[in-house]
């Protein structure tokens, strides 16, 4: 019978709490530390292995928004004009998976970007950054949520 992912990352959690952590020395501090980093990354993956599917579908959505956004309001030179078709191939393109098509959707994002501080309209150099900004800023809010059960963070649950 194959284990469970469930299965598998809680025996990873007790071979590095049982026997890993315990045998390293004294004075290893660093790997400690990076130890009881990693347990702690696996015990939240754990919480959320049922959600990431949905957290990463959302995340590739809002891409996707941003993407749109951006295309329908840049301009500019050659550069520009140039990332601009790139980033609207990704979007009419098929890309198999969700992260790669949000890979995918990041890097002709960061493309343009980096264009229109080439040779961008002056508009586009103003609008550019209201739109990133705030994309950024409803994202953090979602990402704030997904890891709030874990401390991480001072935000208020019902906020």
């Amino acid at each position: 019978m194959t284990p469970s992912t469930d299965e598998r990352i809680a025996s990873i959690i007790r071979s590095l709490t049982e026997v890993i952590l315990p045998h390293l020395p004294a004075d290893a501090s660093l790997a400690q530390e990076q130890a009881q980093l990693a347990i702690g990354h696996l015990q939240i993956l754990r919480f959320q292995i049922d959600g990431i599917q949905d957290f990463e579908a959302e995340e590739l959505a809002d891409a996707r928004l941003l993407a749109s956004e951006l295309a329908d309001a840049i301009d500019g030179g050659p550069r520009t004009a140039a990332a601009r078709s790139r980033l609207d191939a990704v979007l009419e393109g098929d890309i198999s998976g969700v992260r790669a098509a949000l890979s995918a959707i990041n890097k002709a994002i960061e493309d343009l970007v980096q264009a229109v501080s080439a040779d961008g309209s002056e508009a586009a150099k103003t609008k550019l950054p209201q739109l990133i900004l705030g994309h950024e800023a409803r994202r953090v809010e979602k990402d704030r949520r997904w890891f709030l059960p874990y401390g991480f963070d001072t935000m208020e649950a019902a906020a």
